[in-house]
Formats: C-alpha cells, sequence, structure tokens
C-alpha cells in the first residue's frame, strides 16, 4: 500500500512542480499516463509486477504502433519512460530504445527507486520526504481541482525568485543604505522622465523592483504571488518571466509618454500585465466558462477602480502594463497556435513601442532635480538644497536654474559676492537665460550696483519682454537713480 501511495505522490509533484499532465487512468487506478508536451516527455505508472513476457510484449508493442501512440497521446515525442511499481526486483535494462522516440523501461521495487521518476531537483526532494497522505487525497487534489486551484498549486519558480528579488533590494536599501530622501529613489533606479531623456533607459528596469515602503511592498507581493502563480501554472515559468518582463518595461514607456514629473517606482506595473495576460488567457481559452471569465475581469475592474482613490499611485503605468500584458499574451497565444500572422502581432507591438518612445522624446523636460532642490529650501533644509546641486553638477544636468538655486544657497550660507559669482558662471554656460540675468539684476541691485543691475535686466526684458516682473524691476531701479 506504501508503495501505491508513494506512486500517486511521485503523480502529484510531475504535475504540480514540473507541470505534467494526466492524460489517461484506467478504469482500476492501476496505469497512468503523464504527458509534457513541451519539454516532448511522456512518463507511464503501472502498479503491477509484470512477467518479463509482458514488458517484452508491451515494449514491441509500443515500438512497433509508434504512429498510433503518438495520435494517442496528442504530439509527437521524445522520451517515455515506462515505471512498474513492483513488488520484486526485476532488470529490465534490455528493455530500451536509444533512437527517438527514447523509450526506458524502470522497475520501482524499494522506496528509494522512486528518485528514478525525475532528474527535477524539487520534485526529487519532495518525493524523497517521508510525508505522506492517502491515494485518495493525491487523487481528488489531481482530478477534481479547478483549473485556477491547479494553477495555485504548481510550482513556480520564476514567481518566487521576483519576489525574493524585490524583498532583498528593498531590505538592502532600508538596512544597508538607509534611504532618506526622493533623491535617493533617483539615485538606486527609480524611473524619471528627465533621467531616461538623458540615456538612462536602465531606470524602466530598476524601478520595477523598488518599493516606497513596507506597505507598497507587501501590497505588490500579495499580488505577484496570486497572479504569478495562475500565469506561470497556465503558461510556464518562461512564458510568464517575458511577459513580466516586457510588460513592466512597457508599463514604464507609458507612463513616461504621459507622465513627466514623477518618480515612478514599484512591480505594480508588470503585475498588472500579469493581470492583462490572464485575461486574455481565460478569454482564448474555449474550455473555461465565460461567465467565469466576465466575473473575473469584473472583479479585477473593480479592484483597479479602488486604486484611483489611492494616494501616489501611477495610474498611467498600470494601465500600460495591463495593455502591454494582455498584448504579449495575445501574441504568445497565436505564436502557439502556429497562426500565420503571428509575426505581424509582434511587429505591430514593437511599432506601437517605438511610437511612444517619439512621444517621450518630444515632451517637455521637467528638472525634477531642480524641483527636489527648491522643496528642500521652501523646508528650510539648505544643507539637503546644497548636496543637491552637488549631485547634478556631478551628473552635468544644470540647468539655468539649478545655478539660480545654487547662488541663493550661497547666499544664505555664504554671501552675497557668493552668490553673484555663482550665477555668473551660470550665465556664461547659459547666456540667453531671462532668468539668470534678471537674478543677477536682482543680486546688483542688493548691492546698490545700478549700472550693472540695470544692465542685466534690460538684457532679461530682451530676451523676455513679457515678464512683469523684469518691467517692475527697471521701473524700481529708475526710481532709485532718480
Amino acid at each position: 500500500m506504501e508503495k501505491l501511495k508513494r506512486m500517486w505522490k511521485s503523480i502529484y509533484y510531475l504535475v504540480y512542480t514540473e507541470g505534467y499532465t494526466i492524460l489517461s487512468i484506467d478504469e482500476d487506478n492501476d496505469e497512468i499516463w503523464l504527458t509534457h508536451e513541451a519539454k516532448k516527455t511522456v512518463k507511464r505508472f503501472i502498479h503491477k509486477t509484470p512477467t518479463h513476457q509482458e514488458v517484452d510484449f508491451d515494449f514491441k508493442k509500443v515500438t512497433d504502433h509508434l504512429s498510433n501512440l503518438i495520435e494517442f497521446i496528442g504530439f509527437s515525442f521524445e522520451q517515455l519512460d515506462v515505471f512498474y511499481i513492483s513488488d520484486k526486483e526485476m532488470d529490465l535494462t534490455e528493455f530500451k530504445q536509444t533512437s527517438r522516440p527514447k523509450i526506458k523501461y524502470y522497475v520501482i521495487n524499494e522506496i528509494k527507486d522512486f528518485e528514478k521518476v525525475t532528474s527535477h531537483v524539487v520534485t526529487k526532494h519532495q518525493i524523497k520526504r517521508n510525508k505522506l497522505m492517502s491515494v485518495t487525497t493525491y487523487k481528488n487534489k489531481l482530478l477534481n481541482a479547478s483549473f485556477i486551484d491547479k494553477f495555485m498549486l504548481k510550482f513556480s519558480p520564476v514567481t518566487y525568485f521576483l519576489i525574493a528579488t524585490n524583498v532583498i533590494v528593498w531590505l538592502s536599501i532600508v538596512l544597508v543604505f538607509k534611504r532618506d530622501s526622493q533623491i535617493s529613489l533617483i539615485d538606486y533606479g527609480g524611473l524619471v522622465h528627465f533621467n531616461v531623456v538623458h540615456g538612462e533607459w536602465y531606470r524602466l528596469f530598476t524601478s520595477m523592483f523598488l518599493h516606497a515602503d513596507i506597505t507598497h511592498l507587501l501590497m505588490n507581493m500579495f499580488s505577484l504571488i496570486v497572479f504569478g502563480k495562475l500565469i506561470e501554472g497556465a503558461i510556464g515559468s518562461i512564458k510568464m518571466g517575458t511577459i513580466y518582463l516586457i510588460s513592466g518595461l512597457f508599463a514604464g514607456i507609458v507612463s513616461l509618454s504621459i507622465d513627466t514629473t514623477s518618480i515612478s517606482i514599484g512591480a505594480s506595473g508588470a503585475i498588472f500585465g500579469l493581470i492583462g495576460a490572464f485575461i486574455v488567457y481565460l478569454f482564448t481559452k474555449s474550455n473555461i466558462n465565460k461567465q467565469f471569465v466576465l466575473q473575473t475581469f469584473i472583479g479585477i475592474l473593480i479592484i483597479s477602480l479602488f486604486t484611483l482613490f489611492i494616494n501616489n499611485v501611477n495610474h498611467f503605468a498600470h494601465l500600460g502594463g495591463f495593455i502591454g500584458g494582455a498584448i504579449i499574451m495575445y501574441c504568445i497565444q497565436k505564436w502557439m497556435d502556429n497562426d500565420k500572422r503571428k509575426w505581424l502581432y509582434f511587429i505591430g507591438f514593437f511599432v506601437l513601442t517605438i511610437i511612444l518612445i517619439i512621444v517621450i522624446f518630444n515632451r517637455q523636460q521637467h528638472y525634477i532635480y531642480d524641483e527636489l532642490t527648491k522643496d528642500a529650501m521652501n523646508q528650510g533644509n539648505f544643507n539637503s538644497a546644497e548636496k543637491m546641486i552637488t549631485h547634478i553638477k556631478n551628473k552635468h544636468f544644470e540647468s539655468d536654474e539649478t545655478y539660480i538655486l545654487s547662488g541663493l544657497i550661497k547666499a544664505n550660507d555664504k554671501s552675497l559676492d557668493e552668490a553673484i559669482l555663482e550665477w555668473e558662471k551660470g550665465l556664461k554656460a547659459f547666456p540667453d537665460s531671462a532668468d539668470l540675468n534678471y537674478q543677477l539684476a536682482l543680486g546688483y541691485r542688493a548691492k546698490d550696483d545700478y549700472d550693472k543691475a540695470e544692465k542685466f535686466n534690460n538684457k532679461a526684458i530682451k530676451l523676455n519682454g513679457n515678464n512683469k516682473n523684469y518691467s517692475a524691476l527697471k521701473k524700481e531701479i529708475a526710481a532709485f537713480r532718480s
């Protein structure tokens, strides 16, 4: 009885860890066929002690009627392993075919022999464990579970790897680097329009593994373990990883094409890609109840609508991820169906991506570093503001406003003369900056040097005659000089 349990335990983990499918079970539950189309492998379990003649007859039957067997299985397999669960030891090494498809017969008459059924490390480990359930329990889990339960029970290495990576990155930033400001999020790889258009495309990838706090991380990891396992269980690890990565990148591209001011981080764009992929998977499967599909879609839509009321959520990335995941899943389905137009779908997605990238480069730049510097100054944190200015200059991301802010910091911490030197340095880099000319005019006016103040203010007016502040300063200087 224990060997029968071990057989069903082995079948259970072959199904849920490696993705095998039960093809058939005989009336007495003593012969089970498992198939794995991606691996082109078939495994057959027979619970009996055969005679040598019975094995010989079975081997010849298989080899002589391969075409019928392939038709029965549903695909052209490359390997067939037959396992007899026996009460006595037998040597079946002579029964094998080395040409394709490879065929080999095994006898399992000891507990340790069950390791022969797989080379998969995780499956082998589970089979070796002594914990056993009843045969009925294994059969019910395998035969009566819904397709959702089957997907969730399958071993999902890519999902677990992604969760572990996100958690490790978050712990590293919090415990090791001790993030303490928004600019740190940029430094660690947050997605910012300004940085990307200056060549830092890697941020589309790194931002997918950054999270603002523990709540943000936990919410995303809970969603990932659900939808990651569903998609990985449905279509396999490689395809799931591909959808996650591409939809996450596409989510970032969509976000950048619309929002140029935010710092975007988090795995939610990629997770919404998995959600979009799952919806497409359900719609394209004829054997899945369409009412269930509609209910699932409505449920996900309601959850998505709730996020509209949460602050600091990048809805553009969510939408982009959902669309990207849906498109990639559709392309994969067409590829698996060997659709003649499969390349057109991939090309269409590529063209859409290129169009969005062109839009990104045509959006007006938002100097986010200057914005963060101003925020620090408004809060009275001039030390932090000065560090940001140094950071900007080290990365060569200066704007005319950078020098204005830098001069104001020097005026606060050092002297007006130091500030004026900084503004003049900025004017050499940005000679056509009306704001820098105006700032220098204000500086010289404060020093009662009205000649220079008038000179720089007139230049500002010449560059931007519509600015009321420049006109007001001109009148003020004239009044002082009269």
